[in-house]
């Protein structure tokens, strides 16, 4: 089924879902999308038996229905034009999201990403990792101290697998105004299928960004995820591209996912798209 032409963008009143959330709205004025705000009130796993505090759904739907309704009266001013609609939720939290993107089918999910301590700080966070390659659509992971964004220059992890590049849709969708540069940057150790497939890679890329300024570098290196890292640090893009693979379950025990340890390094915002999108 065609994507609908609607940005979803998850909600729980943090900084950092507000700074996505003004985002998300920008880039549905900017391509023409409906703008979808969904906030999932978190299923408590204890008891009234365990005597311990509970949630309650009825009031906090109450509290949160009243708060996100002053919210969308601020993004429709502010974005005459931009269809919002917004949904509230009780249950827990990855299963909630992933159920919803089948239900609507957006062409784009939109996160923000809250500040951690610890070892948190190692990863954008527990629910963006584990929604990767679960999403209908493109997943954009906007770090929290971003307010804007800035498409100008553009990272694409290329793997080399393939020529094709129909799952950068959401990508395309993105850049529908204004100039950017995109580069592919594929790390190899003398893969075949990479060099076979770097010239109709870079054809294809091209006719997918018309008007858009296109480059494709091979890095010669054995741990791509370092030598990805290097190559990042140095040309800072304002945005980065991974792909995420879509496994069966009993697959996800042996494959470990790159794009998961790509979040470790990443401070800009990042799009991952799959065979879905």
């Amino acid at each position: 089924m065609k994507n609908s032409k609607t940005i979803l963008v998850a909600y729980d009143l943090s900084i950092a879902s507000r700074n996505a959330l003004e985002i998300a709205a920008e880039l549905a004025a900017r391509t023409n999308s409906a703008l979808f705000i969904y906030h999932v009130i978190s299923a408590s796993v204890l008891t009234d038996s365990e005597m311990v505090y509970t949630f309650s759904p009825e009031e906090d739907a109450k509290k949160m229905n009243a708060l996100i309704k002053r919210g969308v009266t601020y993004l429709k001013k502010r974005f005459p034009g931009v269809p919002v609609s917004y949904k509230i939720d009780y249950g827990f939290l990855i299963p909630s999201i992933i159920d919803k993107t089948k239900e609507i089918n957006p062409w784009l999910s939109v996160f923000g990403v809250k500040k951690r301590t610890g070892l948190d700080k190692v990863i954008f966070g527990d629910t963006c990792s584990t929604l990767i390659g679960q999403l209908r659509g493109g997943m954009l992971v906007i770090p929290m101290n971003y307010r804007k964004l800035d498409l100008r220059l553009i990272a694409y992890a290329w793997d080399g697998l393939t020529s094709e590049v129909y799952h950068l849709g959401a990508l395309r969708t993105m850049l529908n105004a204004g100039k950017s540069k995109i580069m592919a940057i594929n790390i190899t150790h003398y893969d075949e299928k990479a060099e076979k497939n770097t010239q109709s890679f870079k054809q294809n890329l091209k006719r997918m960004f018309v008007g858009h300024t296109v480059e494709v570098s091979q890095v010669q290196g054995l741990d791509k995820e370092k030598e990805l890292e290097r190559v990042i640090r140095k040309i800072e893009p304002k945005m980065t591209v991974v792909f995420a693979h879509h496994y069966p379950t009993w697959q996800k025990i042996f494959h470990k996912r790159f794009s998961r340890k790509i979040f470790k390094f990443i401070k800009s915002p990042m799009l991952v798209v799959s065979e879905k999108n």
